[in-house]
């Protein structure tokens, strides 16, 4: 774990988030910033984790980080993580070459 991969993330959410915003603003306007709250305040939190080496509490804020960003996953600039393919799934490693 470290810093960039929750900031991926977190920027991911946040494009989505501005996106939501544009297609819902002004209905959607305290939806999309309790969410941006949400997300900022995760991402926050994961960075103290990582700093402070807690690898249970940045993976439990990361996790959250990633619920978030699910919503999202067929969106091609959807963030990547170690373990995953394309789209979120995991990858097998018994199909490399």
């Amino acid at each position: 774990m470290d810093l960039q991969t929750g900031v991926r993330i977190y920027q991911f959410v946040r494009d989505r988030q501005d996106d939501l915003r544009n297609a819902q603003h002004p209905g959607g306007h305290d939806a999309y910033v309790q969410s941006w709250r949400d997300a900022h305040g995760l991402s926050q939190d994961y960075a103290t984790a990582v700093q402070a080496d807690d690898v249970g509490e940045a993976g439990r804020f990361l996790s959250a980080l990633v619920a978030m960003a699910d919503q999202w996953k067929s969106h091609p600039d959807y963030p990547v993580l170690a373990g995953q393919a394309p789209g979120g799934t995991r990858a097998d490693p018994e199909s490399r070459s």
